[in-house]
């Protein structure tokens, strides 16, 4: 049996880092609904964070066949190590060391350095977003409940929006568009990343505008909940919920779409 590249053995540590930073997410889904609605949620994870990990070992195939250092060793198996403590935020912090130090140790534009920036993106959704709202909360979502409100036509107080006809929505740290907006991030560079573009100025602004884009139809999805109560549950859990997750990642897409399509035709 052929000893693994070095990319290869980095793809497997970081996809299993990753997974089980959404373990908590994972146990949630396949504990609360039937296996059948569990398994087509995805366990509770966004596509976009599986089309990540996917893009690792997509990218690791393109990779040198050069073989693992011993420092490689050490990092992988710490990493895989923290990925079993059973606490999310270890697999996190676990992921974040498999990117920093392959950024570190792979030549530019590498198939190595492209998975460490991959590896970087992927702990938006789970460190930096997460550490953004423990920093600045009672503001992001702030924003949130008055954008929200301004669409919806209803008073707003703290990240608190009045209900058409009685009512109050909390706009919690779940429906806050930051996680939004890190999820967008992550598309645009996994498949810059696949397809190996340079980040221009004009790539940069398309990743910018899926961001946004992604936080607009959040916002949408907070003001439809404020002015029609009476859909409450359909909204924020039903299929009405999942229309609106969809509607995110087309418009963050065809956003994403038009500027790689406009880069590579240059």
């Amino acid at each position: 049996m052929p000893a693994l590249s070095r990319p290869a053995l980095f793809a497997i540590s970081a996809g299993v880092a990753a997974i089980n930073g959404f373990a908590g997410k994972i146990a949630t889904a396949f504990s609360t609904k039937p296996v059948i609605e569990a398994l087509l949620d995805l366990g509770g994870v966004s596509a976009i964070v599986w089309f990540a990990v996917y893009g690792l070992f997509v990218i690791a195939q393109e990779g040198e066949p050069a073989e693992p250092r011993r420092m490689d060793r050490t990092v992988c198996t710490l990493v895989l190590a923290l990925s079993f403590i059973p606490f999310n935020f270890a697999a996190a912090i676990g992921l974040l060391l498999n990117g920093v130090y392959l950024a570190f140790t792979s030549p530019d534009r590498s198939a190595a350095r492209r998975m460490a920036i991959v590896m970087l993106a992927l702990t938006g959704p789970l460190i930096w977003g997460r550490f953004l709202l423990a920093l600045m909360g009672p503001e992001l979502l702030g924003l949130d409940a008055r954008l929200a409100g301004l669409v919806a036509g209803t008073p707003v107080q703290g990240n608190v929006v009045e209900l058409h006809g009685g009512g109050r929505l909390y706009v919690a740290l779940g429906c806050s568009s930051v996680h939004n907006m890190s999820l967008a991030v992550l598309l645009f560079i996994t498949l810059t990343q696949m397809l190996r573009l340079r980040y221009t100025r004009r790539m940069v602004m398309t990743g910018v505008m899926a961001a946004l884009a992604m936080a607009m139809v959040n916002v949408l999805r907070l003001a439809a909940l404020a002015r029609f109560p009476q859909y409450f549950d359909l909204l924020h859990t039903g299929w009405g919920g999942a229309l609106f997750g969809v509607l995110s990642f087309v418009a963050a897409g065809a956003i994403i779409f038009g500027g790689i399509r406009a880069e590579l035709a240059r």
